[in-house]
């Protein structure tokens, strides 16, 4: 199952796990260190990190359990 461990923008000592199934979308802020993770259920998390280093953390953790 492909996820990742994710910073909070709001509190960087909180993280949430993601599935990568659950994504339906990733939108970087204006000025790109954070992105706004949209889940499938409508559930909205505003994490640390750009949108191509949360897609690489995604992607990587399922290349990791291959």
């Amino acid at each position: 199952m492909a996820q990742g461990i994710f910073q909070l923008k709001e509190d960087a000592a909180q993280t949430v796990t993601i599935e990568k199934s659950q994504v339906q979308e990733i939108i970087p802020d204006a000025d790109f260190r954070f992105s706004l993770i949209i889940l499938k259920d409508g559930n909205k998390h505003f994490v640390c990190g750009t949108m191509e280093e949360v897609t690489q953390e995604l992607e990587n953790t399922a290349t990791n359990q291959r």
